[in-house]
This record gives structure tokens, C-alpha cells and sequence, in this order.
């Protein structure tokens, strides 16, 4: 058997199938979800992938999305398509991901032994309380948090300048003494601090952007149909004020030096 390596557009072909894995998945057990962030942001751009892009993010109420772990994943799945999530204990994030097996990935500067094929991203989107300040103190320690779990993972040795090559010696061993099951439990519990079903803001607390994305309930969940490379699946009902707090005008393509993926190459098996 031998690895030839992926264009980018043949990653986002395996990553198209394994969304419509996914998204079958949820129409036949009744499960909501959204798509989200820059795949969102492609949608209603693009139609379809950002051009330079080169993963997919979902986001899925936290009720949905446990109830998502419970499926027989057998019943939907070919057998070289594997999800893994903090839940069922076989990923070292606090969320969920849908692999293809038959797909290797070598990232350059992070390395963790439970994400080595090729993913799509289905996060949960949690409780927010009423208050701006308390909601950017959540964000706030969950960013910490996740710098954190990234030092773990960090490959020493590699970096984009010498300057944070000679950081992560520093910093690594330090971020290990931690240990990364302690930061995904601190993680999955600042999540899950408020009641879903009580609450009247929502936002994705565990691999969010920040305060600005936290969205009243009611106006994210009902569901609007857009297109995605040829099919169509679900955005929020106020998916235009969604982009804009992300991203402001995002209509306006990023000049050239921002239009970055993950720094990554990915290799198919023959």
C-alpha cells in the first residue's frame, strides 16, 4: 500500500463526504445542527468551501449533540469512518470529530495521537448567562485553557519563528505538569455551568471565538437552509448577524497574507 498526498481540493471532496455522512446522521435520528464559522462564513460567500480553507466546523445544542454520542454509528458509517469525542473517550479535545481512516495527516507544529486522519468538527454550543461581563470571563478562561491544551500538543523543535521554537521548550513542560485530562474536564465543566434548557443566550463555549459570538437562543435555533458545494444544510435563523460578529463585513475577501489554513499536508492510502 502506498501514500500519495492530497490537493486542497481533494481534501475538501473526503471532507464533503464525510458532512454528508453526518448530515444524514441527523436528518434520520432528528438532531439539530448548524453550520458554523468559516463554514458558515463559505455558505453564504462561496456557496461552498472558502477557496483556501481546508476543514469544516458544526456546531450542535449541547442536548443534540449528546445525544449524537448515543448513536449506533455503525448503522451510518462505512468502516474507514470513525468519530471520536471527549464523551467517548477517544479524542483529546472537548468536542467531537468525524474521521476518515483512510486518510493521514502530518501537522507540523502540534502532535496528538488521537487526530491523525482526516476530520470534520462537531462542536456543542452551550448555557451563556445574562451578563457581558460573566460571559466574557467564560471566553476568556476557555481561551486560556485551550493555550494550554495547544502547549501539550506542541512539537518541539518546530515553530514559525526562533522565538516561539525556544518558548515551547520553556513552556511545554510546564503546560505538562497540568496534565491535558485535567484542562479537557476544567474545559467540558466551564461548558456545561449553565442549564441549555433555561438559558436564553447560546454560544461555542469550548472552541469559540469569543463574547461576540454568544447569540440569543431563540434567534440562532430555528433553522435556514443554504447551499454548501451543492447541497443544502442547516444555518442559523440569524446567520447574518451571526457573520457579522464575527467577522464584520464578510462579504469583503481578507487580503492575501490572511487567507490561511491549518498548516498541515494530508496523505491517502492506495
Amino acid at each position: 500500500m502506498s501514500k500519495r498526498k492530497l490537493t486542497l481540493q481533494e481534501i475538501h471532496k473526503y471532507e464533503l463526504e464525510l458532512l454528508k455522512i453526518f448530515i444524514e446522521i441527523c436528518e434520520k435520528n432528528n438532531l439539530k445542527y448548524y453550520m458554523a464559522g468559516g463554514s458558515l462564513l463559505g455558505a453564504v460567500r462561496h456557496k461552498g468551501f472558502i477557496p483556501w480553507d481546508d476543514d469544516i466546523d458544526i456546531l450542535m445544542p449541547r442536548p443534540d449533540y449528546m445525544r449524537f454520542q448515543k448513536i449506533n454509528f455503525e448503522k451510518y458509517c462505512p468502516s474507514n469512518v470513525k468519530v471520536a469525542s471527549f464523551e467517548l473517550g477517544n479524542l483529546n479535545y472537548p468536542f467531537c470529530k468525524l474521521f476518515n481512516t483512510n486518510i493521514i495527516i502530518d501537522k507540523e507544529f502540534v502532535f496528538d495521537p488521537t487526530e491523525t486522519n482526516l476530520w470534520i468538527d462537531i462542536l456543542p454550543m452551550d448555557a451563556l448567562p445574562n451578563d457581558k461581563k460573566k460571559i466574557r470571563k467564560i471566553f476568556q478562561r476557555s481561551l486560556f485553557a485551550r493555550r494550554i491544551l495547544k502547549l501539550q500538543k506542541a512539537v518541539l523543535g518546530k515553530g514559525t519563528s526562533k522565538l516561539k521554537i525556544m518558548v515551547k521548550y520553556i513552556l511545554k513542560p510546564i503546560a505538562s505538569l497540568i496534565g491535558m485530562n485535567r484542562v479537557l474536564h476544567y474545559l467540558n465543566k466551564l461548558a456545561l455551568k449553565y442549564d441549555y434548557d433555561k438559558s436564553e443566550l447560546i454560544g461555542g463555549i469550548v472552541m469559540g471565538y469569543g463574547p461576540q459570538e454568544a447569540m440569543k437562543k431563540s434567534e440562532y435555533i430555528p433553522v435556514e437552509k443554504v447551499e454548501f458545494e451543492g447541497i443544502m444544510v442547516n444555518a442559523p435563523k440569524c446567520w447574518d448577524y451571526y457573520l457579522k460578529s464575527l467577522y464584520g463585513n464578510y462579504m469583503e475577501l481578507p487580503p492575501e497574507n490572511k487567507r490561511q489554513a491549518h498548516i498541515m499536508s494530508l496523505w491517502v492510502e492506495e
